[in-house]
């Protein structure tokens, strides 16, 4: 009986295990042409939820319950698709054959949903895994330089700020850029940070930019533009990837004024992913670049046309520590008093009103650090809970030197930036939270660093003895004036005489009085920046299109908190961290009619934020019209707001000896700057009266809180895939700007009313304040690009874009820097010879002139004609690939802003392993 019972258990154990029976599903996927093996290749059942990506050795593996013959889909970018129909259990070898990817590149970015770029309602540009190995650029964040409508500001070799039509300037605030999902701007300072703490080199999938106002699905934020950057899944891409690049820049001493001789750049990128099993994965990124900057070397004079040898009053756009200027007039009459005389030679210059001299500066090069250095580390970890629900978490850090420039030169000095993320991710759903983490380091504040420097070796006057660099500097020039000599040969001598002392850049006195000034907080008396500030931020979306049947329906909630935290150095946060709220929710409509050739969509969003008293709505309709099968055209409508960001409400930071840059809200013009007591005069107009003494010449300028500023923006684009190697894109744009923000130079002398404080900068104070236009301002533009796959895997590229501003107000520094047109043409081969070994790239970037404003000077950027270049040779068997490259190969420099640096040209060779 017992032996009966026995046997009927273990057959039903027997049964049931049979019916949970696994099959396991292998093989090997290889390039059909090259018969090299394929990576990353989707492999995915007809009849079920299961599948696997193949790894860097082409394989694949997975389980499933379904009872054999099944069907398996093989899709990779680049390759057409393929269906197999495995009928029995074994490894299976399976062959894709190249395909163009030229117009069937889809994207995510223009609607947050998956579409043919050919198709969308916006223009958007894309970067792929391949374009990034194909680039001459070293770095894929630069490629974007070359891509239609984008403007570059290149501040040093590590910060590059992107913008698309016309605003751009070092650290755009209304530019946004996102990493995975999360916002990737300085909580504090507001702007993105570039490639600081992006991705790395070899963890690029794709960046997708999205050109002009895109404010209704990113936020308010992207009047500018938004830069999508999305990393490779480690289920997907697995395996170890190097890369080494060596090179070297700063090629000609002395050329364009470069004071560096030939100095070697380092660029090393590891990447190791690997999926444990069919629920767990994980990867691993670093990456350390090493160079000598690029340096600002700028020597035109701001004050007038005169040079060093000319002017008393030389002030250099990247000389730092000569914005010190004092009208000696006073001492000129004291010198008169002690020695009548002097009458002679003294009325003369009394004569002329006023005899402003500035002292003297430090160039950049001596001065800030020339060390350029960048590390990026990375992790992320991936479970997927169920087949179709997924967990992510995530932690990047950055730490490095950067300069940028905006009202004068930061060099942020061992600054770090961490990102952090957790998130659930479904089919149709996600819910993401993640915080950004900043320390500004050890950051120099150029300007007023160099001019404190300076008064502590020698102070400009001292009341107490009389003494001081002034002083000396007129009675030397009386001296050498006396004796002969011109007004301009004394001017000289007598800032020789008055230097006695100035220590070298460098030198261990000058080392020793940098630190502690540029160590001491700005609220102390120094120039350090202590920002801590943090960013959180909470955002769940859900696509509803699954349970909608007459349209797409996409919506979301976002919730973000930034804690700004810098001890009073760059915002009036002495008392503590400063909470400011924003809350958002967002809708995505589409509707396709007209048996499909016709898409219809409409955006909205809600946003508030609690520096403000009213919320915002953002809306964005659009419509996109099938011509033909390949053929598309397309017209869109925004209205977006944008809120002023942190910076442009409530930055308080010195830039110069008693002068701020300054946010707009009554916050600072009233509680801080006392502009309700002491009016605000335009700078020019203080200029005018220290040159006239004529009280008239002071002019007003009345500022109110700040506020949010709009754009209605409009674009009619055409697409069009001509014989299916022939793409072409055209497009026109315009926009009209409310309450547009922009900068203004104003002073006042906080304390007394009297006008004859404006003779003396320690009287007054002068500030670079964000404020709200009154006039619209209006922006239009067309831009074209073609691109054309060639025989034998040739490829060739070229756009052309144009950008205008329209009813200027010529009372704010606006930031349009743009030339009134632009163009890039790229020619290049993907694999030539035998088995597709060779490869090449070279691109020419044409700029013309144009003028170029920013906080602390304005002025004309030269044309510029810049090629760059590269061949590859690769390395089937060992799954490497060797570049040999160069960047502005004809080593002719040249700048992308004023106040910049002047960029030489960089030859370096790479070895990349496993890269794909």
């Amino acid at each position: 009986m017992s032996k009966s019972v026995l046997l009927s258990i273990l057959c039903l154990l027997a049964c049931f295990q049979l019916s949970y029976a696994q099959t396991v599903l292998s093989g090997n996927v290889r390039n059909a042409a090259t018969k090299e093996v394929v990576p990353a290749v989707s492999v995915s059942m007809k009849e079920g939820p299961n599948g696997d990506y193949t790894n860097d050795q082409g394989n694949f593996r997975f389980s499933t319950r379904k009872a054999l013959p099944v069907t398996l889909i093989f899709s990779a970018v680049g390759f057409e698709s393929k269906e197999v129909i495995v009928g029995a259990a074994g490894p299976q070898r399976v062959e894709l054959s190249p395909v163009s990817i030229l117009g069937r590149e889809v994207v995510v970015s223009a609607s947050r949903s998956v579409q043919k770029k050919i198709e969308s309602p916006v223009t958007i540009e894309r970067i792929g895994t391949k374009d990034i190995i194909n680039s001459p650029q070293p770095s894929y964040f630069n490629m974007l330089q070359g891509l239609k409508g984008v403007d570059i500001t290149t501040s040093s070799l590590t910060f590059t700020t992107v913008t698309t039509r016309g605003f751009n300037t070092s650290g755009n605030t209304n530019f946004t850029q996102i990493v995975d999902g999360m916002d990737n701007q300085a909580p504090g300072l507001n702007f993105p940070l570039g490639t600081a703490i992006g991705l790395t080199e070899l963890d690029v999938d794709n960046l997708e930019l999205l050109s002009g106002a895109s404010s209704a699905l990113y936020g308010s934020r992207g009047l500018n533009g938004t830069l999508v950057m999305t990393g490779k899944d480690p289920f997907k891409y697995q395996g170890l990837s190097a890369q080494i690049t060596q090179g070297v820049n700063h090629i000609k001493k002395g050329k364009a004024n470069d004071p560096i001789g030939p100095s070697p750049y380092y660029d090393w990128a590891v990447r190791w992913a690997k999926k444990v099993s069919d629920r767990f994965a994980f990867k691993i990124n670093v990456q350390y670049v090493q160079a000598k900057e690029w340096m600002a070397n700028d020597t035109t004079n701001t004050n007038s046309p005169g040079g060093p040898l000319t002017d008393p009053n030389y002030n250099g756009v990247n000389m730092y520590g000569s914005k010190t200027s004092v009208d000696i007039n006073p001492f000129l009459q004291g010198a008169l008093q002690a020695q009548p005389e002097l009458a002679p030679l003294i009325d003369p210059l009394l004569a002329r009103g006023s005899n402003y001299v500035a002292r003297s500066g430090y160039a950049e090069y001596g001065y800030l650090s020339s060390d350029a250095k960048l590390l990026k580390a990375n992790l992320e970890m991936r479970y997927k809970i169920t087949p179709g629900l997924e967990a992510i978490v995530s932690g990047t850090f950055g730490k490095g030197n950067a300069v940028y420039s905006n009202d004068t030169r930061y060099a942020l000095t061992n600054f770090q930036l961490g990102q952090y993320r957790a998130e659930l991710k479904a089919a149709n759903w996600f819910l993401r939270g993640y915080t950004s983490q900043e320390n500004s380091g050890n950051t120099i504040i150029a300007s007023p660093t160099a001019q404190l420097i300076n008064e502590a070796w020698k102070p400009s006057y001292n009341a107490a003895t009389g003494d001081g660099w002034y002083p000396q500097y007129t009675g030397a020039l009386l001296e050498a004036m006396a004796g002969g000599k011109s007004y301009e040969e004394a001017g000289n001598i007598a800032r020789s005489f008055a230097n006695q002392g100035m220590p070298d850049a460098g030198s261990p006195l000058f080392l020793r009085l940098k630190d502690s000034i540029s160590q001491l907080p700005t609220s102390k008396g120094g120039t350090l920046f202590l920002d801590k500030s943090k960013l959180y931020n909470v955002e769940a979306q859900y696509n509803f299109s699954h349970l909608i049947k007459f349209a797409d329906l996409i919506a979301g909630l976002n919730y973000r908190l930034y804690r700004l935290d810098s001890k009073g150095t760059l915002f009036p946060d002495n008392d503590g961290p400063i909470d400011v709220a924003e809350y958002s929710a967002y809708a995505h409509l589409t509707k396709k009619v007209m048996h499909d050739k016709l898409s219809l969509s409409a955006a909205f969003r809600y946003d508030k934020n609690t520096l403000f008293e009213k919320p915002r709505i953002t809306t964005r309709v659009s419509a996109v019209g099938e011509v033909n099968k390949e053929s598309f055209i397309r017209f869109s409508y925004q209205n977006a707001y944008s809120f002023p960001s942190n910076i442009q409400s409530l930055q308080s930071t010195p830039i110069d000896y008693n002068s701020f840059a300054s946010g707009g809200s009554s916050r600072l013009l009233n509680g801080v700057y006392q502009f309700d007591r002491y009016p605000a005069y335009t700078l020019a107009s203080v200029t005018k009266y220290q040159q006239s003494n004529n009280p008239a010449d002071l002019e007003k300028f009345a500022l109110s809180d700040i506020k949010p500023q709009s754009v209605d923006a409009f674009e009619l684009g055409y697409s069009s895939l001509i014989a299916k190697c022939v793409l072409i894109d055209v497009l026109g744009y315009y926009s009209t700007w409310k309450n547009f923000i922009g900068y203004v130079n104003v002073a006042n002398t906080p304390g007394t009313d009297d006008p004859a404080a404006f003779k003396d900068h320690s009287t007054y104070m002068s500030y670079n304040i964000a404020y709200n236009g009154a006039e619209k301002v209006n922006t239009y533009g067309y831009a074209a690009s073609i691109g054309v796959e060639l025989p034998y895997h040739f490829q060739a590229k070229v756009n052309f874009s144009s950008d205008f501003l329209k009813n200027r107000n010529n009372s704010q520094v606006n930031n349009f820097n743009t030339p009134n047109y632009k163009f890039n043409i790229d020619l290049g081969n993907t694999g030539f010879g035998n088995k597709e070994r060779y490869s090449f790239s070279t691109t020419f970037r044409y700029r013309p002139g144009y003028f170029y404003q920013i906080g602390f000077a304005s002025g004309m950027v030269p044309a510029s004609a810049v090629i760059d270049a590269q061949v590859s040779y690769r390395l089937l068997q060992a799954h490497s690939r060797i570049k040999l490259g160069a960047t502005n190969i004809t080593n002719t420099y040249y700048r992308t802003g004023f106040g910049s640096p002047a960029i030489g040209g960089m030859y370096y060779v790479s070895f990349a392993y496993n890269v794909f």
